[in-house]
């Protein structure tokens, strides 16, 4: 094993020695080409070449300091945060306590609490206050949401590095954590599984595909029969040498006995009879096999308790080192041996031993000559990948658009003052006065059928005033139940009349405008289509138009003549307390009037005053209202349209604004590009020459891991026997 580590850190001195160098070539060469210009052709690619540069990073870090990285994921609240807190023996929580932000999280140990968020663009940002961090990304998290959102309404896959690059990647947490400094191990916490940010899902593929990683897989009892919970688990399993699945349970969990009495629950009292239930009767496939190759293991775990146990062991270890009698006496205080919870009571010896057993397996592991081996063999691996991504984002493939443009720039030029002249034109044009005359054609429609929509109603109206003086009803029925009952109805008439006419009158050649050859010619150059601007704002005029609200009649009892009788006169009743009493309130009149009582009190004139309130309203609605109603119509959609193809103007203006420079700047940076592209090329090159030489040289290690890596992808049983005995029981009791 000696030997082993020596040849180790031989390697890790060799590889770095070829990686570093070309670690800050990528990343001067990143921030060079982040320098000029901007060219859209170049968005992906610069995406993807920044991506293998915090992947180059991590490997980097990780063979420089001969760094073991246990990743831990599972679904979002599974208990992820709680792991690392037990782990590490040190508070961790601050920042790995927001699962829905979609980035790793690094942690390992420094003296001094430190936290440093990355984005994709390379941006690094660095405090010592892990609240200040938590308000950092709570408040980039909403931005990041809209721009997902705004993304995919545009039907486009979300690319972080491309769509939003000051989103951050990944954030390094450095705690006092003795575990992990004596270790050299980092914990690394994932985005939630099935979150839907699904890129950070993505992302944790990508950084530990071909790295020396083993996992932790951390799921609640509660979730452990749910087939969703392992769906994309499955898909994980090819990327680690071991999986270790915690599943996280409840010591203090109650259920209801048959008298009414809270027992202790299965889970409580003897979780591994639920593990062995999910052995045999849900785990599927690609989980067994991976258990009978002995790449994984099940620890049921009170991951709360063993938390706390390890939080509070690791605060007296402090107190030991700088309190010295202080620090003993603190212990005494709290019971030789003992663990105080929050609540006051010490854990059960029972709870902890899940734990003990999980860490010492996973130390066993990371001590592993198999690990060792693997270290060497992936980060290999890993090189070579990372230099054949950086080919690939250098290649002519990659680049063509790229290139294209400094075809394109010269013919643009050109085509510059053509361009110009045409946008001063169209800036000029006043685009509402080009509807006038679509707007003339739908006046005279609208008054005909507007006058034979009146001659319709006209009759049902006139009936109406028949039936009620034959009925009991109230004048406020005449009014709701009779008049606007049947008004009422006309509304929708009226607005599918205007819908329809509008439609065809706007159906022809561009939507019913008319405009003279030379601004034609002018559309035609900034190939500006029109069509589809005055179809959206003609549809979102129709979505947003309400039907008529002016189609009521409000019969006033003041404007109705009521006779007066005997005690009317004799009381010297006056007209106004003579129609309250007939009709009720005037702003209400619901009282019911007999017919006898209507033929005495009101008679002919009172007939002949509902008419002419009826006449009068009826010629304010017609032929006014639907003429004008369509109109508004045909007045929104050039208004829309008008205001929809200036901003567009406006914009092709803004841009076309200087562009002559501009385009003479962006040949230049084209250049300039290409040659430092063509150079990372080159430089990868000769890495992967390298990577290749280290390979040759540290054979026998190197082939071998890739001999264990082929029989754990294949599913043979080989690995059963390579002589790794980090796995026995009898050693993990011993230790």
């Amino acid at each position: 094993m000696g030997a082993m580590k020596t040849e180790i850190s031989t390697f890790c001195t060799e590889l770095g020695e070829v990686l570093s160098p070309f670690h800050r070539t990528l990343q001067q060469t990143i921030e060079e080409i982040r320098g000029k210009p901007e060219s859209k052709a170049l968005k992906h690619p610069l995406s993807g070449l920044a991506d293998v540069h915090h992947r180059m990073k991590a490997l980097v870090d990780k063979v420089e300091q001969q760094q073991a990285y246990v990743i831990i994921f599972g679904p979002l609240k599974s208990g992820k945060s709680t792991l690392m807190n037990a782990i590490s023996s040190a508070y961790v929580s601050e920042v790995t306590s927001l699962p829905a932000y979609p980035c790793l999280v690094y942690v390992k140990h420094s003296e001094e609490r430190r936290y440093q968020s990355t984005s994709y663009n390379g941006k690094k940002e660095t405090t010592t206050d892990g609240a200040y961090m938590q308000r950092m990304v709570r408040d980039g998290h909403q931005t990041l949401a809209e721009r997902i959102r705004q993304i995919e309404e545009e039907d486009e896959a979300f690319d972080p590095g491309v769509h939003y690059p000051d989103a951050i990647r990944r954030i390094d947490v450095e705690v006092p954590a003795k575990n992990l400094k004596d270790s050299l191990t980092v914990l690394v916490d994932t985005p939630g599984l099935y979150s839907k940010m699904k890129f950070g899902y993505d992302l944790m593929t990508r950084e530990f595909r071909n790295s020396a990683a083993c996992a932790v897989f951390v799921v609640k009892t509660d979730n452990l029969f749910l087939e969703q919970v392992f769906a994309e688990f499955n898909d994980l399993l090819d990327l680690f040498s071991r999986i270790f699945l915690v599943v996280n349970i409840d010591a203090n969990k109650q259920d209801l006995g048959p008298d009414g009495a809270l027992r202790p629950s299965l889970e409580s009292e003897n979780p591994d009879r639920i593990i062995r239930a999910f052995e045999s009767l849900a785990m599927s496939a690609p989980l067994r096999r991976a258990a009978d190759e002995g790449r994984l293991r099940i620890y049921p775990i009170d991951l709360l308790s063993a938390a706390s146990s390890s939080l509070r062991e690791g605060e007296e270890e402090a107190g030991e080192e700088d309190g010295g009698d202080e620090a003993a006496g603190g212990e005494d205080s709290a019971g030789e041996g003992e663990v105080t919870t929050a609540t006051g009571s010490a854990p059960k010896p029972r709870l902890l031993e899940p734990f003990s057993e999980f860490l010492t397996d996973l130390t066993d592991y990371l001590n592993s000559s198999d690990y060792l081996l693997e270290f060497m063999g992936d980060s290999l691996r890993q090189g070579a990948t990372l230099t054949e991504d950086i080919k690939r984002f250098c290649s002519e493939d990659a680049l063509w658009q790229f290139y294209q443009e400094k075809i394109g720039l010269e013919g643009e030029i050109k085509k510059e003052k053509e361009r110009l002249a045409a946008v001063e034109r169209l800036s000029e044009l006043e685009w509402e006065k080009a509807f006038d005359d679509l707007r003339a054609r739908n006046g005279k429609e609208a008054e005909g059928f507007s006058n034979r929509l009146r001659s319709e109603i006209q009759g049902s109206l006139t009936d109406a005033i028949e039936q009620w003086f034959d009925s009991d009803e109230s004048l406020q029925d005449l009014q709701e139940s009779h008049f606007n009952s049947v008004l009422g109805r006309q509304e929708g008439r009226i607005h599918d009349d205007a819908c329809e006419r509008v439609r065809s009158l706007t159906g022809g050649s561009l939507g019913g405008m008319q405009l003279d050859a030379e601004s034609l010619r002018a559309l035609d150059r900034l190939e500006l289509a029109v069509d589809p601007i005055l179809r959206e704002s003609l549809e979102s005029v129709m979505e947003e138009a309400g039907k008529p609200s002016s189609c009521t009649i409000h019969i006033s009892s003041d404007k109705i003549p009521v006779k007066k009788g005997f005690w009317d006169w004799l009381l010297f009743r006056g007209q106004s307390a003579v129609r309250r009493r007939l009709f009720g309130p005037n702003g209400e009149p619901a009282q019911p009037i007999p017919v006898p009582l209507k033929r005495k009190r009101l008679g002919e004139p009172a007939r002949e005053a509902i008419s002419t309130v009826l006449d009068t309203h009826l010629q304010k609605l017609f032929p006014d209202l639907p003429r004008e109603y369509s109109d508004q119509f045909l007045a929104d959609y050039a208004k829309r349209f008008s205001e929809k193809v200036r901003e567009e103007v406006d914009a092709i203006k803004a841009e076309l604004s200087g562009k002559l420079p501009d385009l003479e700047k962006r040949l230049k940076a084209n250049k300039e590009v290409q040659i430092l592209l063509e150079r990372l090329k080159d430089f990868a090159v000769e890495v992967q020459e390298s990577v290749s030489e280290l390979k040759e040289r540290h054979g026998n290690a190197v082939g071998l891991a890739e001999g264990n890596e082929g029989g754990a992808d294949e599913g043979g049983g080989e690995e059963e026997d390579n002589g790794d005995d980090s796995w026995d029981g009898e050693d993990r009791q011993a230790g």
